[in-house]
């Protein structure tokens, strides 16, 4: 398993780190979307597989009772997981010890046009243990990791790469983000958006969300830690990141964000999290 993720821009000058956006945005920014997403070497389980590898680290299944199921037993020798007596390999364990030994923990629920997926991670000291289900950018693409989104791919990444595991994932990228008031939008309109692109944008909607509602969206709420950071964030493309949220009168604001914020937003929650659990 590979233990450095580490989503970049790339330019002609080389890569540069998302935390670098915050000097500005690159002036050609056509092509670069190729060069982003979320890249893995790590092996592939089926869903089920996968909660039944993670409920035995954190000791709810024993490892024999994992593999009386004769599929999964299957599964997990033909993906490297067991040895040919059933025994869990050098990785394997090596992940497992990742989840136990987590501090924290942060995952990601996103949408695409009525298709869920979703990114688990277990924070540690020192590692990151990963469990990543269809990414943004690959569902943007048309593509799912198995018959509807039923494959999770596993790594362990370094613990200072978790929170841009996460911007990888969720498809963050250089855009033009241009700073104005947070739009309202009628929730049940919102919704009906993220179900159906075709949905129009509001009467009145300016310029700014008119383009923002034309772009393909990948819907995403990043929680981290025990429930005290949740936040929602709309990822429209070339139009940039949207944070949004819900007025007290039950409408949507939808306030546009720069990618060097949404990045500095996840690092700082992912550090506010592993201080609140002790870290030395």
């Amino acid at each position: 398993m590979s233990a450095g993720l580490q989503p970049e821009i790339r330019s002609g000058g080389g890569p540069v780190r998302f935390g670098g956006l915050a000097g500005g945005v690159p002036e050609e920014l056509a092509g670069l979307a190729d060069g982003q997403g979320y890249f893995s070497t790590g092996p592939w389980l089926s869903a089920e597989a996968a909660s039944v590898l993670l409920n035995s680290a954190q000791h709810r299944f024993g490892k024999a009772a994992a593999l009386r199921r004769p599929h999964l037993a299957r599964e997990f020798s033909s993906w490297g997981f067991t040895d040919p007596r059933g025994v869990y390999t050098a990785d394997t364990r090596f992940l497992r010890y990742a989840v136990q030994t987590a501090q924290t923990t942060a995952r990601i629920e996103g949408w695409y046009q009525g298709k869920r997926t979703s990114l688990q991670l277990w924070v540690g000291r020192r590692w990151t243990a990963v469990i990543a289900g269809t990414s943004a950018r690959a569902l943007l693409a048309g593509y799912e990791s198995g018959a509807g989104g039923s494959m999770v791919q596993l790594d362990v990444a370094g613990v200072e790469d978790t929170a841009s595991t996460m911007a990888a994932w969720a498809g963050l990228g250089p855009a033009w983000t241009v700073a104005a008031p947070a739009a309202k939008v009628p929730r049940q309109h919102f919704e009906r958006r993220i179900l159906d692109p075709r949905t129009p944008p509001p009467e009145g909607a300016d310029p700014q969300l008119r383009r923002m509602w034309g772009e393909p969206w990948f819907v995403w709420v990043a929680t981290v830690g025990a429930g005290r950071f949740r936040r929602g964030f709309v990822n429209a493309g070339a139009a940039g990141h949207y944070l949004f949220g819900l007025n007290h009168d039950g409408g949507v604001q939808l306030a546009p964000q720069s990618s060097s914020v949404v990045w500095h937003t996840l690092r700082d929650a992912v550090e506010d999290a592993r201080s609140q659990n002790g870290r030395s």
